[in-house]
């Protein structure tokens, strides 16, 4: 991995800080795509400046994601990890359309729209990395929307990995991670506090993708247990969610 170029987004919190701070400590150039420059303060002051970049750009902006590719001249690109995303932990009625656009444009559209932007930059055998969700993978009242983009988010890396076979895409399902994604997901933390026990580590997480990017993984699914009763769960999907419903309630 030394000398090599990746590009991250999502980096200044989280499964993103920690993926970042493992690459700066192996040596890898990581650029940076960040709203908020100053939110990486810490890291510069931990880490400086030789192997990392700083882009300013909103990812919620086609136009400034468009504009990237101005930045990548004459560069070579070995990776993306997209380690973005959002969503609001609230009824289908109550989600506002704002709510609702700024979901899926994070979590699925503007991927699309980075991946065609560096694209031309990429080397031979790139690694794209996309941070998913278990939630790709069962239905969640109040977290509809965030689950229906990241099983939209799953179903692109899964055919890209078919496209491109010149490319190693690792997709990466987790379960929640204690961040502070769920401030924004859901102000009174009554999610964050029901699954607080199951909450995973994202320094540890951090690790299993770094890993997972040497080895060539194709999936990361943790934790491993809850991959396991999803998988049961889809036998018979209705029937559960009809006898079992408080189960599918993640605010109850």
């Amino acid at each position: 991995m030394i000398g090599k170029h990746y590009i991250l987004t999502g980096g200044t919190s989280g499964l993103g800080k920690a993926i970042l701070k493992i690459l700066l400590k192996k040596r890898v150039f990581v650029t940076v795509i960040v709203r908020n420059p100053q939110k990486l303060d810490d890291i510069i002051a931990q880490y400086g400046t030789e192997h990392l970049s700083i882009i300013q750009c909103d990812l919620q902006s086609q136009a400034q994601i468009l504009k990237l590719k101005h930045h990548f001249q004459d560069q070579s690109i070995d990776g993306l990890i997209y380690s973005s995303g959002l969503g609001y932990f609230k009824s289908i009625e109550q989600h506002s359309i704002d709510e609702m656009l700024e979901t899926y444009t994070l979590n699925i559209t503007n991927f699309n729209i980075l991946m065609t932007a560096i694209q031309p930059f990429l080397s031979t055998h790139p690694s794209i990395v996309g941070i998913g969700s278990q939630s790709a993978f069962l239905t969640q009242a109040y977290a509809a929307h965030y689950g229906a983009s990241k099983a939209a988010f799953n179903q692109v890396l899964n055919a890209l990995r078919i496209e491109k076979p010149n490319y190693h895409v690792l997709t990466v399902n987790t379960g929640p991670i204690a961040t502070p994604f769920h401030e924004k997901a859901d102000p009174s933390l009554a999610f964050a506090q029901k699954y607080k026990s199951i909450m995973l580590d994202s320094d540890k997480l951090a690790q299993q993708v770094v890993k997972g990017m040497l080895t060539n993984k194709t999936e990361i699914n943790e934790p491993k247990w809850m991959h396991f009763m999803l998988k049961l769960y889809q036998l018979a999907p209705r029937f559960i969610e009809k006898h079992y419903t408080m189960l599918f309630k993640n605010k109850a």
